[in-house]
């Protein structure tokens, strides 16, 4: 292999690391943070807390409806599936590290 050659295709690789993960950064939902680094640990902290008639709050798993990993964005469906999952609730809250990132009723 030529240095041009090498060099092209070197050029190319990198472009390809930059266009790719820029493209998911534009077109995705928050939070965003594996499409720079899909296989690095992030130390964001996402919480389901959910709602009952009574005004108790109780810690949800996202483990059961989706993958055991705490660590990641679940989806927009995640609040959904615990809803359909805990009948007695009347509204799951997701929390990104301390702040409040939604509220989804249930019902």
């Amino acid at each position: 292999m030529n240095r041009a050659l090498a060099s092209r295709l070197l050029v190319g690789v990198l472009a390809l690391e930059i266009v790719i993960p820029a493209a998911s950064l534009a077109t995705t939902s928050t939070p965003r943070h594996y499409a720079w680094s899909m296989f690095v640990e992030s130390s964001t902290d996402y919480r389901y807390v959910g709602a009952t008639m009574d005004g108790t709050h109780v810690d949800l798993d996202p483990g059961e409806v989706g993958r055991p990993w705490s660590g990641i964005h679940y989806g927009p469906q995640t609040p959904e599936r615990l809803c359909a999952r805990h009948p007695e609730l009347t509204s799951v809250t997701r929390f990104y590290d301390t702040d409040l990132e939604s509220v989804q009723p249930c019902g």
